[in-house]
Order: C-alpha cells, then sequence, then structure tokens
C-alpha cells in the first residue's frame, strides 16, 4: 500500500486506473469504467502452482485466466509517456514491477495475446 500511496503522490504521473487483479483475474481491468480495451502482450511469469492447478483441476487456460490472477495480483493503468517512471516508483518497494501491455480501442474486450485467449465483462475468456 505505500508503494500506491507513493504513486499516487507522485505529480509527475497521472494514474488512470487500479485494479486488483482477484476472482476475474485480468477482467477485473473492464470493472474501471473506461471505455477502451486492454492488450496484455508481456504478461507476468505464471508461478508454478498454476500448473498444479490445472492438472489436478483439470482446468484449461481460459478458465485459469479467468480465475486466478495468474501471478500478477494488481495493475495500474498510467499514460504510455509515464509507465517507465511508474514502474521506476513501485519498482523500488516491489521488485519484478514491469509494464505488461497497453489499453487498446477494443471497449470491453482483454486480450491476452500470449495465450491466444480474449475476453469481455461476464463473458470469460474464450480462444482469440
Amino acid at each position: 500500500m505505500r508503494a500506491l500511496r507513493e504513486l499516487l503522490a507522485a505529480t509527475d504521473i497521472e494514474v488512470r486506473g487500479l485494479a486488483h487483479i482477484t476472482g476475474d483475474g485480468l477482467l477485473n481491468l473492464l470493472r474501471l469504467g473506461a471505455p477502451v480495451g486492454y492488450r496484455i502482450d508481456r504478461p507476468l511469469p505464471v508461478p508454478a502452482i498454476f500448473d498444479l492447478i490445472a492438472a489436478r483441476g483439470g482446468a484449461g487456460a481460459a478458465e485459469l485466466w479467468e480465475v486466478f490472477n495468474m501471478g500478477c495480483g494488481f495493475c495500474c493503468v498510467v499514460p504510455s509517456p509515464d509507465a517507465d517512471r511508474t514502474v521506476a516508483l513501485l519498482g523500488e518497494r516491489h521488485p519484478g514491477t514491469t509494464v505488461i501491455g497497453e489499453v487498446t480501442d477494443r471497449e470491453g474486450t482483454v486480450e491476452l495475446l500470449s495465450v491466444g485467449l480474449e475476453g469481455g465483462a461476464g463473458l470469460g475468456f474464450s480462444p482469440a
């Protein structure tokens, strides 16, 4: 939380959205209510526990990415010119902070390019 307070206090960074990536996974970005979509083309590394969950639970990629955070617990949405400063500020307290994607004009859609999925609010993820 301290890192987020520092981010919100930074006068040179425009924070446009903050999203916990819990139940509904990265689809939680759509709860920000902005008339945009999100393209996640560089997701964080997926912890091995999710391989075990998939194997034991018979869950496919779409279900895993919809239900779990897959290693990404929180997202900050900032304009592209502010991204490097945001990563540097948050990275001081949270090593591994990085840019995972970008905003698109595909309103209401989250694209997960590396796993070939896309989804929408109330629709879940399906093959792109």
